[in-house]
């Protein structure tokens, strides 16, 4: 439901599929390769909680444009 809703959006939000990796830091430095925001990651032995959680972890590539914008305004 969520990729169908956002395939409408122009906002460049984009719905990636799930993966299932041990080695997060390989996936996170692809994500700033292909220039993306960051990546989401959920502990596997959690179950969904909507919400902020410890389960879920947000990592920021400091390169993004988005990264950028909050650096210029705090200077």
């Amino acid at each position: 439901m969520l990729t169908r809703l956002l395939r409408r959006s122009h906002d460049g939000i984009q719905v990636v599929e799930h993966i299932e990796a041990a080695d997060g830091a390989t996936v996170f430095e692809h994500a700033c390769k292909l220039g993306l925001e960051g990546i989401v990651s959920k502990r596997r032995d959690m179950p969904y909680q909507h919400g902020r959680s410890r389960a879920w972890l947000k990592i920021k590539n400091p390169s993004s444009p988005a990264m950028l914008r909050v650096w210029e305004d705090r200077f």
